[in-house]
């Protein structure tokens, strides 16, 4: 059940993300292939545009004297510049302007008939303009160039060569919908991949919150069965090892020497069992937390009172003086940690460092043992997990608890250079 609940909670948070991100990726094809659409749209759109004010800038010159003037071609542009039309020129066979009207943004040189090239908005069109005819024109229809004129035919010598460039106001049209279309696209991913990682930190969080629920139930059970266990110890425990050290007492004599062992030994399976009812109402002391300013140097000197200090390396170059916390429960996890430390690797030293991350004090305790076995970086704080033999399992539960009545975290890993890693970290300590 807590597996299946465990999968169900990454695939929400990874599945939100992927159908988040995939539906962006559907979004932007669809922008890029209207993009592809308009661009061929416009292609075709700008040939017919052009071709038709070709058609009418022809017959609009066919009046004129040849070649036509700058001010014929000026009375052409305005003329059509309600079609879009914003620039027109008469270029002879070097590409030289012989004459022309409004104002060029496309700088390519076309010196065939029937080109067309477009650059951001602007448009450039070429067509043919032959010396007009004297006499009687061939057609009088409105619209449809005489026959002298040709948009595709090869250009002969002698003949002109009419550019324009325009405007074309429905690509316009067209462009300013798509950037709408591209914006709302742009926006609404924002908003889907947003919304995405807001639903898998909640998902995340919500599953760390019903795990922390869930372990808090088995410490609530365990622990009331613990209290009552390690209460109802006491007293015969404490009277079993008083008899046992007069019995001790009374078997001084060399003759009564293998009895003094037996006894000896009684007393110290009576010291262990007294420190394991200790551990226990440690594990489950949940009552406020009594914080006070302490230096640093007297909560460590206090966490060490009881273990190999030779053994302990210390860097406090880095840590802040003071720490506001329960020294005595505070000095318990650190003693656990360093402990355990020491009995991992006990040919070994074991380096505990101090220092300030932003706003948190961050203690580290690694010792040069073989470290965590892999995956058990969680399981090890669980209550009575120990793989020693005569280990209670229950010094790392117990610091674990104290770092969160600190609104605090513990942690460990393997170090990449061998051995464990414990991280203690105790937020907003650091001011």
């Amino acid at each position: 059940m807590k597996s299946r609940r465990r999968s169900w909670s990454a695939w929400a948070r990874g599945g939100s993300i992927a159908m988040a991100a995939l539906s962006v990726v559907s979004l932007g094809v669809t922008v890029i292939a209207s993009k592809r659409a308009l661009a061929d749209a416009s292609d075709v759109v700008i040939r017919g545009e052009g071709d038709l004010l070709l058609a009418a800038l022809v017959s609009d010159l066919a009046e004129e004297t040849h070649p036509a003037s700058a001010a014929a071609l000026s009375r052409a542009l305005d003329a059509h510049t309600a079609e879009g039309l914003r620039y027109v020129a008469i270029v002879d066979r070097e590409g030289n302007p012989v004459a022309e009207a409004g104002r060029a943004e496309i700088a390519a040189v076309m010196q065939k008939p029937g080109e067309a090239r477009v650059e951001g908005r602007r448009a450039r069109v070429t067509g043919l303009l032959t010396p007009p005819r004297r006499g009687p024109r061939p057609s009088s229809v409105p619209g449809v160039p005489p026959p002298h004129f040709s948009l595709r035919a090869e250009r002969p010598p002698g003949v002109a060569l009419l550019v324009v460039e325009l405007e074309p106001p429905v690509i316009e049209t067209l462009r300013r919908d798509l950037t709408r279309i591209a914006v709302v696209a742009a926006v609404a991913g924002g908003v889907l991949l947003a919304f995405a990682f807001a639903w898998s930190r909640s998902a995340r969080r919500l599953a760390m919150l019903e795990e922390r629920a869930a372990r808090e139930q088995r410490l609530v059970a365990l622990g009331s069965m613990s209290s009552v266990m390690a209460h109802e110890l006491r007293n015969p425990l404490a009277s079993l090892k008083g008899h046992a050290q007069l019995l001790v007492e009374d078997l001084e004599d060399a003759a009564e020497k293998k009895k003094r062992a037996k006894a000896e030994r009684v007393v110290a399976e009576a010291e262990r069992l007294e420190l394991l009812t200790t551990t226990l109402l440690d594990f489950v002391r949940d009552g406020p937390i009594e914080r006070a300013r302490v230096t640093l140097r007297e909560l460590l000197d206090r966490s060490l009172d009881d273990v190999a200090k030779e053994r302990v390396k210390l860097d406090l170059d880095a840590s802040p003086r003071t720490v506001e916390v329960d020294a005595g429960r505070l000095a318990r996890a650190i003693h656990n940690l360093v402990d355990n430390a020491l009995q991992a690797s006990p040919d070994e030293s074991v380096e505990v460092k101090v220092a300030t991350e932003g706003a948190d004090v961050v203690l580290t305790v690694r010792d040069r043992g073989p470290g965590l076995p892999a995956g058990s970086e969680a399981e090890i704080f669980e209550p009575f997990v120990t793989t020693r033999v005569r280990g209670t399992g229950l010094g790392l539960a117990v610091a674990r608890r104290i770092a969160e009545q600190h609104d605090g975290t513990l942690t460990g890993e393997t170090h990449p250079e061998g051995g464990a890693l414990f991280t203690l970290r105790l937020r907003g300590q650091a001011s």
